[in-house]
């Protein structure tokens, strides 16, 4: 690593030098800081999250869902402040296993391996699960209006995100800006017809769920902090700001912004209609119930006409976000190409990038084609709660590298240290112990078996080659485009 005894010499000078332990800039350095927030809520998608993901939580936990988000959020702030000052320090497309690995200094250097194939072994799952979770949920709430399998209206949205997202990251920029916009919209509606019939504010401490004679029954706080997972991930992708950093203009000063602000709109826009919806909903018992909850919601407080119109917007939002998470995750697998993850000459295709559109065209077709299989296979609720398990063990290792960085002197020259440290880091991993412990055996398992295989495979196929692969470097600059 390029070693800078002068830490006050000049932003381009500490950036711009490119050589062997430096990537070169292949993607277009095009995004402000706004697109990159644009695309990073679009992948969030706070509409699709409370329309097909909250409805999960909801069945489960009832009114608790309530609660689950806000301990979620809660987490989400103290996870927010540990991605701000890694992503500052190191703003490279591979996102959490890049961070990971440039935590790990010095005496440290041993695990840095080892530590970020397992962060990467991970992300696959969500490469996978994810924009398939996403297109699963909206297909049952489009189904009902247009009469279509839910299973193969998910495929078809994942394959059209993926054409889509082969164009040029200003332009996909500029349309999810346009679609979150109006996915916006659709949760300030939701909003409005809780407001005017709230009536079930003490449901939102005292959690219930209706059980199957339609009778409401109270619901364990061991249940709630369970479904905090769900919620978890229904905010999940606000740190996917830093999929797009190598594309940010600036993004050394602006990435930890970018990841803030993108969790404070999250979690109002998502907090406040699935509350909206518990307060306002005519009969708990019927909401907790229902097959597709939002869709008793909507029926029961305004009509069919006023569903189909919002669907409508959620087809719209639900395309939106898969496009922004297949942008984001073909970055990773490109990133992760670039970093010889594959044996061969598979590096090389992956981490190709079109001399025209400047995007990942492999990488983000095989997203694309992965989701629409999962999609036709694989049960939303399964999807969703996999998911959830493997987020949790993720986040535990961003909360470690945290605070392993510190102490390494890896963030020393971040242009963001969080305030407080190490009590953010240290209060996300007592959260996410507690929330791993209420998991089911069965997503533990996943989830255990999937950090194995990532450690398996650096073993028997990453650390053989003795820094041939995986020996990963840094950006050549950020200021390209200002």
């Amino acid at each position: 690593m390029v070693h800078i005894d002068d830490a006050n010499q000049s932003e381009p000078d500490r950036f711009k030098e490119a050589g062997p332990d430096h990537y070169d800039q292949k993607l277009s350095r095009s995004l402000s800081t706004w697109g990159n927030i644009m695309i990073t809520l679009s992948g969030v998608t706070p509409a699709v999250s409370v329309f097909a993901i909250a409805p999960v939580a909801l069945v489960e936990a009832g009114s608790g869902t309530f609660l689950s988000f806000v301990f979620a959020a809660i987490l989400g702030i103290v996870m927010a402040l540990c991605w701000a000052e890694l992503s500052s320090s190191y703003p490279i497309s591979g996102g959490d296993y890049a961070l990971v690995w440039h935590s790990f200094k010095g005496k440290a250097k041993p695990a840095a391996g080892p530590m970020s194939f397992i962060t990467f072994a991970l992300y696959v799952d969500f490469i996978a699960f994810i924009p398939a979770t996403i297109a699963l949920g909206a297909g049952e709430y489009l189904g009902a209006v247009f009469s279509v399998d839910a299973k193969i209206l998910g495929a078809a949205i994942m394959l059209l995100a993926a054409l889509v997202a082969m164009l040029k990251i200003r332009f996909n920029a500029i349309l999810t800006g346009i679609f979150l916009g109006i996915e916006m919209l659709a949760l300030l509606s939701l909003t409005i017809l809780g407001i005017m019939h709230a009536h079930n504010f003490g449901a939102l401490i005292h959690p219930q769920l209706g059980n199957t004679h339609n009778i409401l029954v109270p619901v364990a706080f061991s249940a709630v902090l369970a479904l905090t997972a769900v919620a978890v991930f229904s905010y999940n992708g606000y740190a996917n700001a830093v999929n797009f950093a190598e594309e940010t203009k600036g993004s050394h000063r602006t990435i930890a912004k970018a990841i803030l602000i993108s969790l404070l709109i999250t979690v109002l826009a998502e907090l406040i209609p699935v509350t909206a919806v518990i307060v306002g909903s005519p009969s708990l018992s019927k909401l907790t119930t229902s097959a597709i909850p939002l869709e008793y919601f909507i029926k029961a407080t305004s009509n069919n006409a006023f569903y189909d119109v919002i669907a409508i917007g959620i087809a719209l939002a639900v395309f939106n976000a898969t496009l922004a998470i297949v942008l984001s995750y073909a970055r990773i697998l490109f990133s992760a190409s670039r970093d010889r993850a594959w044996p061969g000459k598979l590096s090389d295709w992956m981490s190709w990038v079109h001399p025209k559109t400047q995007s990942p065209w492999l990488p983000t077709a095989i997203v694309g084609v992965a989701g629409a299989v999962l999609c036709l296979t694989v049960s939303l609720g399964t999807l969703a709660n996999l998911t959830g398990a493997s987020l949790v063990a993720d986040y535990a290792i961003i909360a470690i590298a945290a605070i392993v960085a510190r102490t390494t002197g890896a963030t020393r020259r971040s242009h963001y240290k969080m305030p407080f440290w190490p009590i953010p880091p240290i209060l996300a991993l007592a959260g996410l112990v507690y929330i791993f412990t209420q998991q089911t055996a069965y997503l533990l398992e996943v989830t255990a078996i999937t950090m194995g295989i990532g450690l398996l495979y650096w073993l028997i196929v990453i650390l053989p080659q003795r820094g041939r692969a995986w020996d990963l470097r840094e950006i050549a600059t950020d200021t390209e485009g200002e």
